[in-house]
C-alpha cells in the first residue's frame, strides 16, 4: 500500500528555545503568529516521516492486556496502539468512541439492555483479515470467565466485569454489525470490546500466552502501527502500519525502551537517547533537572492514580471500623499532600474520595472531618474501639502494645515520600510502628494479595468506569467475578455489595453517580482504606518532537501518537543542508 499522508501535516507553532519549558496538557509549545525559528535563525518545518524514541519505567512482557500478567499501565498503553478498540478514554476521563473502527456503537433496547455496534467496512487486521464479529466472540467467551484456552488450561481474566453479564453475540451484514444481547444490565457497556485480539490468530495460538513474544505471523494489527520488533521487557519497535484505514500517523516508528529509575530517565532525555519520556513517578529533583534542559519540554498533570493508606480490616485490631476511623483522624492528609506533591505540582490537594480521584468529571468530597489530623476525635475512636492508652500515651489491647507493622514500596518515589509523615505521625499518635519496605513488584504481587501486612501504601488505580473502581471494596464474588481480587484491605460488606450491584446495572448516569456517590460516604464510616492524593503524571518531550499530549487515566501520551512529528531547521533556497536533529526526516511539510 502506498504512502498517503494528504493535508497540512502541523497545525502548531514550534518554539525551540535554549531552555527547558513547562506547558500545560491542553497547550502546545509556543504559541503567537510569528514563525518559528531554530537557534541558526532558520524557520522550523514539520517532517512527516522519522523515529521517535519514548522511555518508560517497563516495556510490555506481553500484549494481552486482558490477562492477568497483562493487566498493568505500560501493557495497555503499547496494546491501544495496535489492537482495535470500540471506545477510548480520552481527556478528561471521558469513553470517546473511536469511530475508525466503528461507525456507531448504540444502546438500541434496555430490557433486556440491547447494543449494535457497526464495524467501519474498511477495518481490516493488517494480514488483510476483515474486523468483525468474530473478533467480538472470542473477546465475550474469552472474558466472561470459566473458559479453558488451547492448552485446556484455564483462560487467565484480569476482569469478566461486564462480559459475565452478556447472554449472546451476534453478527450480521456480513459480520460488520454486531449485536450484544446483555442476560443482567451493565452500565459501564462502554468499557467493554477495547484491545480486541486478532480470533483468527489467537483461536490457534492461544489466549494464555499466544501474545507473549514476537512472531511478525501473529502480532497483526488492528490500530495505526504494528509490531515489527520485540524484546519482552525491553524494548518494542511499532511500525506506521500500512494496512491502517484511518488518518496514517507522521511518524515512521515509534521505539518503546525500557529505562527504569529516574536518574537513568533523566539522562536518557537530556542525553537525546529518548526523545519522550513517561515515568510512573517523579521527584523534585527530577522535575528540576528536566524542566531546566535545554531543549526538554515537561507537562505535568493531575493523574487517576491514587495513594491510599490500607488497612488489613482481618488483623486485629484492625476489624474494628472505629479503630480505623480513628487511625484516619491521626492522619494529617493535608499536609501530607502539601509537603509530598504541592512542591512539584500546586494544583495537588488531598484526595477525599475513595472511588474517584479528584480530576474525575464524577468525584465529590465526602471526607468532612478527614482533611487535617484531629487528635481528640482520634483518641476517642481509639477508646471506643477497645485500645487503651498506657500511662506513656502507648495504645494497648489486652494489656499489650499495639504494634502496626506498615508496608511501601521503597522503589516508588511516592511512597518513599509518604511514608515518613505517615509513620510519624502513627508514633505521634501512640502506637509502635515497624516500617517494612518492599519493591513495588513484591507488594502487589505477594504482600497485598497475601494479607501480609497491617497497613500499606499503595497505589489504586481509579477507572474510568466506576464498576471497576468499587471492586476494590469487596470480595464477594458475585460482584467482582471470578479471578483475582484487589480487594487488598479484605473489607466486604453485604449492604454495600448490593449497593454496587444496584449502581452497576444502572444505564443512565444520572441513576449511577448518586449511588456511586452514596457508596463513597459508606465507605467513609467503613474506612477500609483511607484515601491521600491523586499522582500527578510527568509527561516529556524533545523539543523537537511536536504534537505530544498526556491522557492521563487514559492511554497516556499513547492517545496522541499519530498526531506527534518531528520539526527541523528549514533547508536554506540556497543550500543543500541545514541543521537538523537525530531521527528527523527530510521536511516535506513546513510549520505555518
Amino acid at each position: 500500500m502506498s504512502r498517503a499522508r494528504v493535508g497540512a501535516v502541523l497545525a502548531a507553532v514550534v518554539i525551540l528555545t535554549s531552555c527547558g519549558s513547562t506547558k500545560s496538557p491542553a497547550g502546545s509549545a509556543g504559541s503567537g503568529g510569528a514563525r518559528a525559528s531554530s537557534r541558526s535563525g532558520l524557520p522550523l518545518e514539520g517532517t512527516t516521516g522519522g523515529t521517535v524514541t519514548v522511555a518508560l519505567d517497563q516495556v510490555p512482557t506481553t500484549l494481552n492486556d486482558h490477562t492477568v500478567l497483562g493487566d498493568n499501565p505500560s501493557t495497555r498503553l503499547v496494546s491501544s496502539a495496535i489492537w482495535p478498540q470500540v471506545f477510548q478514554v480520552g481527556p478528561g476521563q471521558t469513553p470517546v468512541l473511536d469511530t475508525a473502527v466503528v461507525n456507531s456503537a448504540e444502546l438500541v433496547g434496555v430490557d433486556p439492555q440491547t447494543v449494535v455496534y457497526q464495524i467501519d467496512p474498511r477495518a481490516v487486521w493488517s494480514d488483510g483479515v476483515p474486523i468483525n464479529v468474530d473478533d467480538f466472540v472470542y473477546a465475550w467467551q474469552s472474558q466472561r470467565g470459566g473458559g479453558n484456552d488451547v492448552d485446556r488450561t484455564a483462560d487467565s481474566v484480569a476482569s469478566t466485569l461486564g462480559y459475565r453479564d452478556i447472554a449472546s453475540v451476534t453478527g450480521s451484514n456480513a459480520g460488520r454489525t454486531v449485536t450484544v444481547v446483555f442476560r443482567t444490565s451493565y452500565g459501564d457497556w462502554a468499557s467493554l470490546f477495547d484491545d480486541l485480539l486478532p480470533a483468527h490468530i489467537a483461536e490457534r495460538v492461544g489466549w494464555n500466552h499466544g501474545f507473549d513474544s514476537f512472531n511478525p505471523g501473529v502480532l497483526v494489527s488492528g490500530g495505526p502501527w504494528q509490531v515489527t520488533s520485540w524484546q519482552p521487557g525491553r524494548q518494542i519497535v511499532l511500525d506506521w502500519n500500512d494496512h491502517w484505514w484511518g488518518s496514517p500517523p507522521h511518524l515512521d516508528r515509534i521505539v518503546f525502551d525500557a529505562v527504569p529509575g529516574q536518574e537513568a530517565m533523566v539522562n536518557a532525555l537530556r542525553g537525546g537517547s529518548a526523545d519522550v519520556g513517561y515515568p510512573s513517578a517523579f521527584d523534585s529533583a527530577s522535575l528540576a533537572e528536566l524542566s531546566s534542559s535545554p531543549g526538554l519540554e515537561t507537562q505535568e498533570s493531575l493523574g487517576t492514580t491514587m495513594l491510599q493508606l490500607v488497612f488489613n480490616v482481618h488483623h486485629a485490631p484492625l476489624g474494628d471500623s472505629a479503630v480505623r476511623q480513628g487511625i484516619a483522624h491521626a492522619i494529617d492528609r493535608a499536609g501530607i499532600a502539601a509537603t509530598v506533591v504541592q512542591p512539584l505540582d500546586r494544583s495537588v490537594w488531598e484526595d477525599n474520595n475513595h472511588l474517584f480521584a479528584n480530576t474525575q468529571p464524577q468525584y465529590v468530597d465526602d471526607a468532612s472531618g478527614y482533611v487535617t489530623a484531629d487528635p481528640a476525635t482520634a483518641d476517642r475512636l481509639l477508646t471506643q474501639g477497645g485500645l487503651v492508652a498506657d500511662a506513656n500515651g502507648t495504645w494497648t489491647q489486652h494489656g499489650a502494645p499495639v504494634t502496626l507493622e506498615l508496608v511501601w514500596a521503597d522503589d516508588d518515589p511516592w511512597s518513599a515520600a509518604t511514608e515518613p509523615l505517615v509513620a510519624a505521625e502513627l508514633v505521634g499518635a501512640g502506637f509502635d510502628v515497624t516500617a517494612v519496605p518492599v519493591t513495588s513488584a513484591l507488594l502487589t504481587g505477594s504482600v497485598l494479595p497475601a494479607g501480609a501486612f497491617d497497613l500499606a501504601i499503595a497505589p489504586v488505580e481509579a477507572s474510568a468506569y466506576p464498576t471497576a473502581s468499587a471492586g476494590h471494596f469487596t470480595s464477594a464474588v458475585s460482584v467482582t467475578g471470578p479471578g483475582a481480587s484487589e480487594d487488598w484491605s479484605g473489607f466486604s460488606d453485604a449492604r454495600l455489595d448490593a449497593l454496587m450491584t444496584q449502581a452497576a446495572q444502572q444505564l443512565g448516569s444520572n441513576q449511577a453517580t448518586p449511588l456511586y456517590n452514596q457508596l463513597d460516604r459508606e465507605l467513609w464510616v467503613a474506612m477500609p482504606t483511607l484515601p491521600l492524593f491523586a499522582e500527578p503524571t510527568l509527561l516529556v518531550n524533545s523539543a523537537w518532537v511536536s504534537g505530544v499530549q498526556d491522557d492521563p487515566g487514559g492511554l497516556g501520551p499513547v492517545f496522541s501518537a499519530t498526531s506527534w512529528f518531528r520539526v527541523a531547521a528549514a533547508h536554506r533556497k540556497s543550500s543543500a543542508s541545514s541543521a537538523s536533529p537525530p531521527g528527523s526526516s527530510t521536511p516535506k511539510h513546513s510549520v505555518q
